[in-house]
C-alpha cells in the first residue's frame, strides 16, 4: 500500500513537473499566445499575451473575449477566421490589419480536442508582422521609384534640348520685335511656357537625382537635421498662407546627427511644409517637434510636420508617394514632390510617413537613423540657428 501511495505520488510530481515545464515553454514564447473556445472565450493565455494588453497579469484576461481583449472591439475581429478552423477541423492561417492601431497581425488558428475527442476550441497565435509589412512596402516603392527615376531622368534630358532651343529663339525674337507689334504678347507667351516646361524638366531631373544610387553614392557627412528644418523653414515662411499660420515648435533638447546630404534634406522639409501652407488656405496650424524612437534595436530621430489643413482622402493616403500622383487642378502640380521626398529619406537610410483625417489635418514623419559615430564633444558644440 505504502508503495501504491509513493508511486502515486511520483506520478503526480511527475505530471506537475512536466505542467510547469510545458507553462513555462510557452510563456517563453514572444509571440502572443491564447486557446480560445468556440464563443471566442479565452481559456489559456501566454504571458506575451498578457503584456501585449492594457491588464498586463495572465488571470485577468482569462474567461473574457478574445476580441475585447485583444483588439478592444465589441464584435468579432474583421477577418479572423477562428471559426473556418473550428469548422473544418483544419488549422488555418490568415492576416488581421489595424485590429490593434499601426499593428499587421500573421494569425495561426490550430484547432484542440479534448480527451473526449471533441473540439474545444482553437489555439491562437500572433504572429507581429508590422515591420516586416512596412519594409516589404517601403521595397516596392523603393523599386517603384528607382524604375520610374531612371526612366523620369532620359525623357527629361531628350526633352530638355528642344526646349532650350525654343526659349532661346523665343527670346531673341522679343528682343528684335517692337512692343507693340501684334505678335510680342504671343512670342511672350511662348517664353512663359516654355519657362514653365524647363521648370518641370528641372523637377523630373531633382526626382531622377533624388533616388538612391549604388554606382555613385553622393558624399555625406553628420547633419544637424533639426537645423536644417530651422533653414527650411525660414525659406517656407515666404508662402503665402505662412503669414495667416500658428507656427509651433517643439524640439527636443538633444542634437540628433544623421549622415546625409544638408541641401537634400532642407529640400524635403521646404517640400513638406509648402504643402502643408497649401493644405491650409485660410490660415491653421503648424506644428514641428522632434524626438527619439527606438525601431527595433535602432535608435531613430523622428521629425513631425502637423498641419491642420483639409486632410488626404483615406484612397488616396497609400498613393502620395507614387510619381506624378497629385489630386492638385492641372498646372498646379506635377506629383514629382512627395516622391522627392520619399528618395530623400530613403537614401538617408530612413522612411517618411503620413498620417492624414479629412478636415483634421495631416502628419508627416521623417524618421532617420541617429548617426551613432558622434562624440559627446560634437554634440556639445553643434550650434543650433534660431
Amino acid at each position: 500500500m505504502a508503495e501504491n501511495e509513493k508511486s502515486s505520488e511520483e506520478l503526480i510530481a511527475f505530471v506537475e513537473e512536466l505542467k510547469s515545464k510545458w507553462v513555462a515553454t510557452i510563456d517563453a514564447l514572444v509571440d502572443p499566445l491564447m486557446i480560445v473556445d468556440l464563443d471566442y472565450t479565452i481559456t489559456k493565455a501566454n504571458r506575451s499575451m498578457a503584456e501585449f494588453t492594457e491588464h498586463k497579469d495572465i488571470p485577468d484576461i482569462l474567461g473574457k473575449k478574445c476580441y475585447k481583449i485583444f483588439a478592444n472591439q465589441d464584435k468579432p475581429c474583421e477577418g479572423c477566421l477562428m471559426k473556418n478552423a473550428a469548422e473544418t477541423g483544419k488549422p488555418c492561417n490568415y492576416n488581421l490589419k489595424d485590429v490593434r492601431k499601426k499593428y499587421f497581425f500573421e494569425v495561426s488558428s490550430q484547432p484542440v480536442y479534448g480527451s473526449s475527442g471533441k473540439m474545444e476550441g482553437c489555439v491562437q497565435v500572433y504572429r507581429d508582422r508590422t515591420e516586416a509589412k512596412a519594409l516589404q512596402e517601403q521595397l516596392v516603392q523603393s523599386e517603384k521609384l528607382a524604375s520610374i527615376g531612371l526612366l523620369a531622368g532620359g525623357i527629361a534630358h531628350e526633352i530638355n534640348n528642344p526646349l532650350g532651343g525654343i526659349l532661346i529663339f523665343s527670346q531673341m525674337l522679343i528682343k528684335e520685335m517692337p512692343e507693340d507689334s501684334p505678335f510680342y504678347s504671343d512670342v511672350k507667351e511662348i517664353e512663359a511656357a516654355t519657362q514653365r516646361c524647363k521648370g518641370i524638366v528641372e523637377r523630373l531631373l531633382d526626382f531622377a537625382r533624388a533616388q538612391p544610387s549604388d554606382i555613385h553614392p553622393k558624399e555625406k557627412s553628420p547633419i544637424d537635421v533639426t537645423e536644417a528644418l530651422k533653414s527650411a523653414l525660414r525659406f517656407a515662411k515666404v508662402h503665402s498662407n505662412a503669414r495667416k499660420t500658428e507656427i509651433t515648435e517643439n524640439w527636443s533638447d538633444e542634437h540628433y546627427l544623421v549622415m546625409g546630404d544638408r541641401n537634400n534634406l532642407i529640400q524635403l522639409f521646404l517640400n513638406l511644409m509648402q504643402n502643408a501652407f497649401q493644405a491650409m488656405p485660410d490660415g491653421g496650424t503648424l506644428n514641428l517637434r522632434s524626438y527619439k524612437e527606438m525601431r527595433g534595436n535602432i535608435a531613430m530621430g523622428v521629425w513631425e510636420i502637423e498641419d491642420s489643413g483639409i486632410g488626404i482622402e483615406p484612397g488616396h493616403l497609400p498613393r502620395i508617394f507614387d510619381p506624378f500622383f497629385t489630386t492638385k487642378e492641372p498646372g498646379e502640380g506635377t506629383g514629382l514632390g512627395l516622391s522627392i521626398c520619399y528618395g530623400i529619406c530613403q537614401e538617408a537610410g530612413g522612411v517618411l510617413e503620413a498620417e492624414s483625417k479629412i478636415n483634421v489635418g495631416t502628419t508627416f514623419r521623417v524618421v532617420l537613423p541617429i548617426y551613432q559615430g558622434q562624440a559627446e564633444k560634437t554634440l556639445k558644440g553643434v550650434q543650433t540657428k534660431s
